[in-house]
């Protein structure tokens, strides 16, 4: 039988084993730090979204005249809007406010449009919907889909220019400092631009466009 000859001094000490083992495993952690990371931001999207409610109103139409009426009726809103989150403490329970309060919105934007002379349909829902990224100067948020409370006005497929802001937390003032985790305010307010262009990017590349309607008054 042919034996290959065996040269001991080829063998590895303990310690040269130790740091072999040490440098391989370093290897791996690093490999995948980026992948946690990343995993990491879009997790703090995800609740992100999960902790906002937006307004988004709908003008009739891109005319000067529609899109003026688009703003008084978002001014009204955001009024009543004020009266109504006092409780509110999460997303969630702004959420059920608004469900049970959407006649109130409808009739608000109605009356609105009434003391300008003006009568066209006005439709109210609540929607899981896609927004793509949107600065408010304070404040930014990354593309993904949020729920939101939608004012259309006038008849379907012909709307014009939209407005929307951010209904909880902040009402359409300021979302910083008041979500849940610093994460979440450091993705929406801070200067972590990478953060951020990591979220809005994968949102914009795998998130649906399709409108999923809660409650819908008409």
């Amino acid at each position: 039988m042919f034996a290959l000859p065996f040269d001991s001094s080829h063998l590895l000490s303990r310690r040269q084993m130790g740091l072999l083992c040490t440098s391989l495993l370093l290897g791996l952690l690093l490999a995948a730090a980026p992948g946690r990371w990343f995993a990491a931001q879009q997790s703090t999207g995800e609740a992100l979204r999960a902790d906002t409610l937006r307004l988004h109103v709908r003008a009739d139409s891109d005319g000067v005249r529609d899109q003026t009426l688009k703003l008084m009726v978002r001014d009204a809103l955001l009024q009543l809007t004020e009266t109504l989150w006092g409780d509110a403490d999460t997303q969630q329970e702004a959420l059920i406010c608004a469900s049970r309060n959407l006649v109130r919105f409808q009739l608000t934007a109605r009356h609105a449009l009434a003391r300008l002379g003006v009568s066209v349909p006005v439709k109210v829902s609540l929607q899981n919907m896609y927004f793509d990224a949107a600065d408010y100067g304070s404040f930014r948020l990354p593309a993904g889909r949020y729920d939101a409370l939608r004012v259309d006005l006038g008849a379907p497929d012909t709307y014009g220019r939209n407005w929307w802001c951010v209904l909880y937390p902040g009402l359409c003032l300021s979302a910083c400092a008041s979500y849940d985790t610093p994460a979440e305010n450091d993705l929406v307010c801070g200067d972590y631009v990478i953060r951020f262009r990591v979220v809005d990017w994968w949102q914009s590349l795998t998130a649906s466009r399709e409108d999923r309607p809660l409650l819908v008054v008409e």
